[in-house]
């Protein structure tokens, strides 16, 4: 039988360093076996001349990958791209749907000349919508060659294997929720990078595991994406429990039928229910298997198989759409007005997103800048959250902190990742923040870089500095202006008035009135409300080269002074100062209906008597104290009256053994007031106080202190370190101190800026695991545990 030639394709993947994890290596490995199955593939790793390949290969398609945020690689350098147009191009989004590597991801395809693009995730359109009508999914799927049935013996109840960290709040509820009930296996993860992956275990012998498990839960992350365990545990033949999703159902999953869609509410009575019914747990795993095993191994992943095929014989009046993931691609017409549909599953982190922006359109900063923290606490790498930080910032009248987020995120496109050109609409606030600086000239030679970088929110902003630094100039019609460049940001609508309106609110706020007053009397005399708000061209632009300026402006936001903190006042506390004396003298008879109060209002009593003694975080901290022999605790923010200082010094007191407890903070009414309260145990609660003008570097000064307690009371390490960052001043620099190192790590209010930062550096740091947290408690709490 006379063999079928297969189409050729060149495949532009990134060169990752052989040491990285072997999954990660063995994902990369299944992406090339799939396309091998429909293409005669070429791999091109090494940085190249576009033209000279094709010339030499003569290939039916080209694909261009990125690959995600794995920085233990290389891009590959591509020239001369605007050859051989006759060759089809597509570009890989390997990432996340939320990775920060997507603005690189476009910045590449503009300069390579791809219009049209595959993600692996079924919510790449909905966190990136600005593509949504160019964007098909290319979803995960499995090898049936490691993914099968090898008949082990079912030993294992409830299998629980990959990370569990702030990114799945599903999975770490389970978890929680399950382990206490049911016998379960606990596979570590170990991370992406290059870490010690060593004991982690993948492919067959992970599939091994599975095969012997009766449940296995997994979840698609806080986006509820389908990753490739919602496959690869079918298709072991173990019963997949997991988050519902709209991405699940259109992929074939019916809950008790093929799968278990279940949340903490109601898993245990599902576990119970199917234990209790061998024959129904048979026939979901038995249909689970055949659904993964008919519909999503590596065969029938053919969509870009398929888009090849359809767009050879395609008129101009026609275009290809992909009405769903798993459905075949087809041909319309144009005309009809229909594009690609995309599952829209409305993730955690996006609906934080969404809450934010109501709460920022309402000029209610503070609100919007929770939600979008809580964002970053789940998935801190996110780039659009960090934005609508800086814009919070420029709406609070601190230009300098809207740098101090901004210049971040284009150093991580432009240093780390080396794309050719940044962001848009982060070059965009990056300009407005340097004229809420009153940096006009700087602006301006901002506005000069990246000429051909076009979006609307850049467009403006250029036409504001043009307004500002050349009002003589005739405004330039916007008739003329041309498609602009793809952004990571979707920032809610606003015509060119309302936008106008709020960028002279950010200057007001900012200091500079001169330039609202100016910009607002030159837009009106260039009808603004009559312009046409449309989008300017693109083509390559000149790399950046930040200037002694921009690394001036972001030592000057490391180093500024801190402000003093803001006394906090609340009805809350105020109930609380004003009646503490006197309920120590109420009879316990009456505590229960106080307590119901307690749980409306907040804690207001003593905390010996106060619900506060049975809150989740105090509770894990008294058991910690007593289970890891807990005889120093260091508790940084101490003040009477706050819930962390009470309850420390309360379980410190009640401890059966000696444990002493050291008090910082700097001279506040409430620090002064907790001194004389425990003056008579000076031998167990011990006070330190920052120095009276502790502002220009706090975390210094808290260094200093450290060194100090640790010499007098000769102590090597702490046990336990609290930081209530409530009650801290200023920002504390864990990544640059070298005086903590304690057993435990205690957060308290991780849900401000100051608290998401230290969380995601603990989070990431190789010495340290996460042992408890609730972001949803109050402000939000995380206890981390030394590695020994």
């Amino acid at each position: 039988m006379e063999s079928i030639t297969k189409p050729k394709l060149i495949f532009f993947q990134f060169r990752h360093d052989q040491n990285l994890p072997g999954f990660t290596l063995l994902h990369r490995q299944q992406h090339v076996k799939c396309l091998s199955e429909f293409f005669e593939v070429i791999l091109i790793h090494e940085d190249c001349d576009y033209q000279k390949i094709c010339d030499k290969y003569q290939p039916d398609l080209t694909l261009f990958e990125n690959a995600g945020n794995i920085l233990d690689g290389c891009r590959p350098t591509i020239r001369n791209t605007h050859t051989h147009s006759q060759i089809p191009k597509l570009g890989l989004l390997n990432a996340d749907a939320w990775c920060n590597s997507r603005a690189v991801f476009l910045s590449d395809m503009e300069h390579w000349g791809v219009e049209t693009f595959f993600s692996i995730c079924v919510t790449a359109a909905e966190h990136t919508p600005e593509i949504a009508r160019n964007l098909f999914v290319w979803p995960n799927f499995i090898d049936a060659e490691i993914y099968r049935d090898y008949d082990e013996p079912k030993i294992v109840p409830v299998l629980f294997t990959g990370a569990d960290y702030a990114l799945y709040p599903w999975r770490q509820k389970i978890i929680k929720c399950v382990s206490q009930y049911y016998p379960s296996l606990i596979c570590p993860h170990l991370g992406y990078g290059k870490r010690s992956t060593a004991r982690m275990i993948y492919g067959e012998q992970y599939a091994h595991t599975i095969n012997a498990s009766w449940f296995v839960p997994t979840c698609g992350t806080i986006a509820k994406e389908i990753v490739r365990k919602h496959f690869e545990i079918p298709a072991s033949r173990a019963c997949l429990i997991t988050e519902q999703s709209p991405a699940l159902e259109a992929a074939g999953f019916v809950d008790m039928q093929n799968c278990v869609f279940a949340d903490e509410h109601n898993v245990l009575d599902k576990l119970d229910y199917l234990f209790q019914n061998q024959d129904e747990l048979e026939s979901i795993i038995n249909a689970g298997y055949h659904l993964v095993h008919s519909r999503h191994t590596l065969k029938q992943r053919d969509q870009i198989f398929q888009w090849f095929n359809l767009q050879k014989n395609l008129k101009p009046h026609q275009t290809v759409i992909q009405t769903s993931p798993f459905e075949p691609l087809t041909v319309v017409e144009k005309s009809s007005g229909l594009t690609n549909s995309h599952i829209r599953c409305n993730g955690l982190s996006l609906m934080l997103i969404h809450q934010g922006d109501k709460e920022l359109e309402s000029h209610r900063y503070d609100k919007a800048e929770v939600s979008y923290l809580k964002c970053l606490y789940h998935v801190g790498i996110m780039h659009e959250p960090k934005l609508r930080l800086a814009i919070c910032s420029l709406y609070k009248g601190d230009a300098e902190k809207s740098l101090e987020w901004i210049i971040p995120l284009i150093k991580c496109i432009l240093e780390i990742y080396k794309a050719l050109d940044p962001d848009p609409v982060e070059w965009a606030y990056f300009i407005v923040s340097l004229l809420c600086l009153g940096e006009l000239e700087e602006a301006k030679k901002r506005c000069d870089e990246f000429p051909s970088l076009s979006h609307i929110e850049l467009d403006r902003v250029r036409w504001v500095v043009n307004l500002l630094t050349n009002a003589t100039n005739p405004y330039v019609s916007p008739s003329c202006w041309q498609v602009s460049r793809a952004s990571v940001h979707h920032l809610p609508t606003q015509n060119l008035n309302e936008w106008t309106k709020n960028i002279c609110l950010m200057f007001r706020a900012c200091g500079q009135s001169s330039l609202a007053i100016k910009l607002e009397a030159i837009s009106l005399d260039n009808q603004l409300l009559e312009l046409d708000d449309k989008n300017l061209g693109n083509s390559v632009g000149e790399k950046l080269k930040p200037s002694d300026m921009i690394q001036s402006i972001l030592s000057g936001v490391l180093s500024k002074n801190l402000k003093r903190r803001n006394n906090k006042v609340s009805i809350r506390t105020d109930f609380r100062k004003r009646l503490s004396n006197k309920i120590r003298k109420i009879s316990y008879k009456l505590l229960s209906p106080l307590n119901l109060l307690e749980a409306r209002f907040g804690y207001f009593l003593p905390c010996d008597i106060s619900e506060i003694r049975n809150d989740e975080f105090f509770s894990t901290i008294k058991e910690l104290t007593g289970k890891e022999d807990v005889k120093t605790i260091l508790l940084i923010g101490a003040s009477l009256g706050e819930g962390m200082t009470d309850s420390v010094l309360n379980i410190a007191q009640k401890s059966i053994q000696d444990v002493t407890v050291f008090c910082l903070n700097g001279l506040t009414p409430q620090f002064t007031k907790l001194q004389k309260r425990y003056a008579a145990n000076s031998s167990t609660v011990k006070f330190y106080q920052l120095p009276l003008n502790s502002t220009d570097s706090f975390t210094i000064d808290i260094e200093d202190c450290i060194k100090k307690i640790k010499v007098e009371n000769e102590i090597d390490c702490f046990d336990m370190v609290l930081i209530d960052l409530s009650e801290v001043a200023s920002d504390i620099e864990l990544s640059n101190s070298n005086f903590y190192e304690p057993k435990f790590f205690i957060l308290e209010d991780i849900n401000t800026l100051q608290g998401c930062r230290e969380y995601h550096y603990l989070s990431s740091a190789h010495t340290y695991i996460l042992e408890s947290q609730n972001p949803c408690l109050r402000g939000g709490h995380a206890i981390f545990k030394r590695i020994s």
